[in-house]
């Protein structure tokens, strides 16, 4: 497992590698307000419309030589991976040399699940002289602290819940699959794939409405763990306000997040929709699974 190393030394010019979601846009006003003015780096059909107004530019997938001819001739040393970004189906005749040269070490790292691809991004990165830093490095304070961020201390129950799930995100991590698992009613109901945080809240929101989930939910939970062995610099499992309503939709009770390896976006929006649902949030301790 990564350590929590949080001390960097920002250089000029930081580029984002901004996908969807809150997170580069979180990073990138942190940036500005403490005086380095990012620079976006944007996957064409992935990013939002904030990036208008910041330095940016956009790139098509396997066009590596004139991205990181960018990087290069912008004095880009740093960039930090934030957002989601949807996996790439790559073809030959959409490369460019630079694509083409790297096409062999791209597929090897393709082949595998998220972990696998991030890791290889990263090393192709630092092939090319920059170097990858995690968004916790950028703004130490979206990191999830240990104990309870918000709501009521999870009871015995719902502790057995999120000790079951705890494990099954460990396993799955193990896998490269997902970060994500539910339990309800002592059991882990559901684990996260391809569909990501969301989609698999939406397939207990539909297990309930079929009758298929009988528990109530008021001890059901939905933990994030990180995978054991990930690099802590891309793909920290997160939460935010769409977090939120999905799992309130789900009709589960709280969210535990493993403290010092997740990180929680939005936080006021975040919490604040979290107390007017009567849902908890938990930072659990990496190597603590007991219940109370």
């Amino acid at each position: 497992m990564g350590t929590r190393n949080t001390s960097l030394e920002i250089v000029a010019n930081v580029g984002i590698f901004a996908g969807h979601g809150s997170l580069p846009k979180e990073l990138a006003s942190h940036l500005r307000s403490i005086g380095h003015e990012p620079y976006i780096l944007g996957i064409e059909g992935e990013v939002e419309p904030w990036i208008s107004d910041y330095n940016h530019e956009l790139f098509v997938w396997g066009k590596l030589g004139r991205f990181f001819k960018h990087l290069k001739n912008n004095n880009i040393k740093q960039v930090v991976f934030a957002g989601g970004v949807t996996r790439p189906t790559l073809r030959f005749r959409d490369m460019d040399w630079g694509g083409v040269v790297s096409l062999s070490k791209v597929m090897a790292f393709m082949v595998g699940g998220d972990n696998s691809l991030l890791t290889g991004l990263i090393k192709l990165f630092d092939q090319h002289g920059v170097k990858v830093v995690g968004a916790h490095e950028v703004m130490p304070e979206l990191l999830t602290i240990s104990g309870l961020a918000f709501g009521r201390k999870p009871l015995k129950k719902a502790m057995h819940n999120i000790d079951k799930a705890f494990e099954a995100c460990k396993v799955l991590g193990s896998l490269d699959i997902g970060q994500a698992a539910v339990a309800v009613g002592g059991r882990v109901v559901a684990v996260e794939g391809i569909e990501g945080t969301d989609g698999m809240l939406e397939r207990i929101a539909q297990m309930r409405a079929s009758g298929r989930l009988y528990e109530d939910g008021k001890h059901g939970v939905l933990v994030k763990t990180m995978k054991p062995g990930q690099d802590m610099r891309a793909d920290l499992p997160t939460i935010g306000p769409q977090t939120i309503d999905s799992v309130i939709k789900a009709g589960l009770k709280g969210i535990a997040i493993e403290a010092g390896y997740s990180l929680l976006l939005e936080k006021e929006e975040t919490l604040a929709k979290a107390k007017e649902a009567g849902v908890f949030v938990y930072g659990l301790e990496p190597d603590v699974q007991g219940g109370i």
